[in-house]
């Protein structure tokens, strides 16, 4: 039974090994962190996980049972032998049935004993080990909370009891993730943000007297211990003297490590001036807030009430129009961007998603340095990509973004369909291309001159589009769909154009995107000389 514990936690050990090098390979990695859609299968493989460990406590209390059962049997012959020893053994039946039991009986409860329990269930826990997060999956989690504690402000008290950018949750946090999120963020070297988190889950251990079951329990000395370490690397030396003591005087069995660590800080102090701060609850200062940060905020001002930018029913683009007008609102025009609402049905939504949930892969990024697409840490979401002609619902999409648009779509890029997870977001980019590292496709059919992009549904918190340069927002609208021109009249590169999806907060934000190219257009937008 030991060896097969210990190769059971062996293998735990490889496997989160294993992820450490997921990024080096981008086949065959999951990336649950990246799709709300994708995580759902983590919640199927936990319920089976939870059935498992259910099973093996029912094995266990099988087992518990009849050695209870047996104890008691015994302890009654076992009472009345010893009230009167003597006269019980005289009896050669009791002294027999003794012999009998010390012989054959203990043998047999002994082989009980050594009997394994519940290995079924152990190895149907190690069956599910390949569906499991790696610890790849969970550094990226970390970096996402982190990315959505830094993007909107929150404060680390409010994200564990599950307040979200003011709304409270019927979520909260315990010291076991608030303590993930701190040793991961230690070992990155966001020091200041770590002891956020180790002090939080300080704060819970006091707060619930250390309560966490079984194998999930939790040291308060080994988290001071990594605070203490924390404050160091922040040059906070008294602080970490202060959580020191604290731990000196509560768990002993620390207390020859702590003592070696309060005299490394104690020399530490006498060495050189010690400029910190007088408490360690202190916040951490917060991060500069750009431009970007202020639109995922909703801080960006309201635009400016100008007569040219109006809300309008586009019948001028195409024949279908004319019986069929949409609803168009002019948002923006340099660069020009319109914004169409309604554009898109309940069921066509459903339709796509559907589509699109089996096919799910990691989003990438093209590099010209490496010559291929690769996965980044900068674009957290995961794709599915459809030909034009792939069902009646792509053709009937296709078609209304040429309405839309009044653009031809030959040579354009396929329908893109994209989920995104945990804090997902795509940080501040330019869907054009360099001119002079392009792609083939790019030299054939041109540059993108313009983006579609689908809203399929509502985004409850975060997930917002945001120009920076321009300081627009755009807010995820189900059935909307926003449209912008990525190059100027004269065919170059607008570099008002920079846009980057904010991290989602809380939802699942679904899009759909198609990016035209500007080959086909040459009779519909011509290049225009500057000055023209």
């Amino acid at each position: 039974m030991k060896r097969r514990i210990l190769l059971f936690a062996v293998s735990l050990i490889a496997a989160g090994l294993a992820g450490l090098t997921v990024h080096a390979q981008v086949e065959g990695e999951q990336s649950h962190s990246t799709s709300v859609a994708g995580m759902v299968k983590l919640l199927e493989v936990e319920a089976q996980l939870i059935d498992a460990l259910k099973d093996y406590a029912a094995e266990l209390d099988k087992k518990l049972q009849a050695v209870r059962s047996g104890i008691a049997s015994m302890r009654r012959e076992s009472k009345g032998a010893q009230d009167s020893m003597e006269e019980y053994l005289s009896n050669p039946l009791n002294s027999f049935r003794l012999i009998r039991r010390m012989h054959r009986d203990w043998t047999l409860w002994q082989m009980f004993m050594d009997d394994p329990v519940g290995l079924p269930q152990v190895d149907r826990v190690q069956e599910l080990r390949d569906q499991m997060p790696t610890s790849t999956d969970l550094e990226e989690a970390v970096t996402a909370v982190d990315r959505i504690q830094s993007t909107y402000g929150l404060e680390v008290a409010d994200i564990s009891h599950g307040i979200l950018d003011g709304r409270q949750y019927n979520v909260s946090l315990n010291a076991l993730d608030t303590y993930a999120m701190g040793q991961i963020l230690f070992d990155e070297g966001k020091y200041a943000t770590a002891a956020g988190w180790l002090y939080q889950t300080l704060v819970w251990l006091e707060d619930n007297n250390n309560s966490l079951p079984g194998p999930e329990a939790l040291s308060k000395g080994e988290v001071q211990a990594v605070y203490a370490e924390t404050l160091l690397k922040l040059e906070r030396h008294a602080d970490a003297l202060k959580v020191v003591n604290i731990a000196l005087g509560g768990d002993k069995r620390n207390d020859i490590k702590m003592l070696l660590k309060k005299s490394e800080i104690e020399t530490l102090i006498r060495m050189g001036p010690d400029s910190v701060l007088t408490a360690p609850t202190l916040k951490s200062p917060a991060p500069p807030v750009g431009a970007y940060e202020r639109g995922c905020r909703g801080l960006f001002p309201s635009p400016s009430t100008d007569a040219r930018l109006h809300c309008v029913y586009n019948s001028s683009n195409s024949d279908f129009l004319r019986l069929a007008p949409l609803k168009m609102e002019l948002v923006g025009l340099d660069p020009y961007m319109v914004l169409y609402h309604d554009v898109i049905s309940a069921s066509e939504i459903s339709q796509l998603q559907e589509m699109a949930v089996p096919g799910l892969k990691r989003a990438t990024v093209y590099r010209t340095n490496a010559a291929r697409s690769v996965v980044v840490k900068t674009r957290t979401s995961k794709v599915t990509w459809f030909l034009d002609t792939f069902n009646e619902l792509t053709i009937r999409l296709n078609r209304r973004i040429a309405d839309m648009t009044n653009f031809q779509l030959v040579g354009s890029e396929m329908l893109q369909v994209m989920n995104y997870g945990l804090g997902g977001h795509y940080d501040k980019h330019y869907d054009f291309f360099n001119a002079s590292t392009a792609t083939n496709m790019t030299h054939m059919n041109g540059d993108r001159i313009a983006t579609v992009l689908f809203y399929l549904t509502n985004v409850e918190q975060g997930g917002a589009t945001v120009f920076p340069n321009i300081q627009r927002a755009v807010f995820p609208q189900r059935g909307s769909a926003i449209i912008w021109y990525n190059l100027k009249d004269d065919g170059e590169t607008d570099p008002q154009t920079l846009h980057a999806a904010c991290p989602v907060l809380v939802g699942s934000k679904w899009v759909c995107n198609k990016w035209i190219r500007e080959r086909a257009q040459l009779f519909r937008r011509p290049c225009l000389k500057r000055g023209k």
